[in-house]
């Protein structure tokens, strides 16, 4: 185990840099720039050319990669084109929130969707087992984004039980941070489980099917102890997999559902980054998602190595 865990440790530096790398060359393709963000449309070429200097977008792109670069390995990320201010600091104040967000729904869902996956892999050939399934693949039709506006519609606009705008921060408020999040997270932990059920439920299905669980149920074990100790325990390592594969996804979801429910997290920033060019910003933004993409797989490896070696592979 330490030597697969090297392994994957030494794998983050040149993922990092070729996300990095892949990331710069997609911004500087996009039209416009910082600059014209700044000045506005009709600026002249002779201010833009006074802006980029000043940024240092006058300098040959490998040169600015990696000066870039050379920063960022040592934790500068730089600061930012807009607002001057260093970008390790607005991406403290932003990743907080998204990761609330993530940690909350697939809480959520895992609540919710792994006791329904199992159910329906137990009554797989039943009416209710089928129910469990063709619930969930509605859901999977069902865009996150639908699911919120949905939700606003009802729990804030009709009902008035949840708010709509507003985000306290848990370490100023709790109790509020938690009842203004119950809205953003909802349509994340129903997506997600609508994954979720359908893919615990063919893991358990092959679970319960194998030899092991036969010869458990010969011994006259109990079904409850068959279930969980020995066909959950065969599933986990998939279950994990989904729910790591299902974690990432809603990093993306972050991206819609924040600026639908107005939150500084790091989805938001983002957008608002490329819609102004902000190339510092959205690099340092990308370059903790790659990092966080790495931590999950790696986490995630180790859980199922531990829980069955032989998924550790070579």
């Amino acid at each position: 185990m330490p030597r697969f865990v090297l392994r994957r440790l030494l794998l983050f530096v040149p993922t990092a840099v070729g996300a990095g790398l892949l990331t710069f060359l997609l911004v500087k393709i996009i039209p416009g720039g910082p600059a014209y963000a700044r000045l506005g449309e009709e600026a002249t070429p002779e201010a833009i050319a006074v802006v980029d200097k000043q940024l240092g977008l006058d300098r040959p792109v490998v040169e600015q990669f990696t000066s870039w670069l050379g920063r960022a390995l040592t934790g500068d990320l730089g600061e930012s084109f807009q607002t001057g201010q260093p970008v390790s600091n607005l991406i403290a104040l932003a990743l907080p929130v998204t990761l609330e967000l993530v940690l909350l729904a697939i809480i959520g869902t895992i609540v919710v969707a792994v006791p329904l996956g199992v159910y329906a892999a137990k009554r797989a050939g039943r009416r209710s087992g089928r129910w469990v399934r063709t619930v969930s693949g509605v859901g999977l039709a069902v865009p996150d984004f639908f699911l919120a506006l949905v939700l606003i519609s009802v729990f804030s606009v009709g009902l008035g039980l949840l708010p709509r705008l507003g985000y306290p921060r848990f370490t100023e408020d709790p109790l509020g941070n938690l009842y203004h999040v119950v809205l953003p997270v909802l349509p994340m932990i129903l997506g997600g489980s609508a994954i979720v059920i359908r893919q615990v439920s063919a893991a358990m299905v092959d679970a319960l099917a194998s030899d092991h669980t036969r010869t458990a149920r010969a011994m006259g074990l109990p079904e409850r102890v068959i279930t969980w100790r020995y066909a959950f325990r065969a599933a986990l390592p998939t279950v994990l997999n989904v729910v790591a594969l299902l974690a990432l996804g809603q990093l993306g979801v972050t991206l819609v559902l924040e600026k639908i429910f107005v939150l500084p997290g790091m989805g938001s920033a983002l957008v608002n980054a490329i819609g102004v060019r902000d190339y510092t910003l959205i690099l340092g933004i990308v370059l903790v998602y790659v990092l966080i993409a790495l931590v999950v797989n790696l986490v995630v490896d180790i859980i199922s190595g531990l829980v069955s070696p032989a998924s550790r592979g070579a």
